[in-house]
């Protein structure tokens, strides 16, 4: 079993430095439903839920390009 992560274990860590290259930052509509649907997956699995809409989306995305 891992131990916990502290802090001090990320202390000398750096962003990574391509992010701002290849994420942009949106604002978008979403209804309380389907936030409150996001938010039940995120509690289930520990991930925030940005970043499971953000895969959502993407895997929409995937599908589309895929479809070509």
């Amino acid at each position: 079993m891992m131990r916990e992560l502290t802090e001090k274990d990320f202390a000398r860590g750096i962003r990574n430095p391509h992010y701002e290259k290849i994420m942009t930052k949106i604002e978008i509509a979403i209804t309380r439903e389907d936030l409150a649907t996001f938010g039940e997956l995120s509690k289930l699995n520990g991930f925030p839920v940005e970043l499971i809409i953000r895969n959502c989306l993407a895997d929409f995305a995937e599908e589309i390009r895929s479809d070509d």
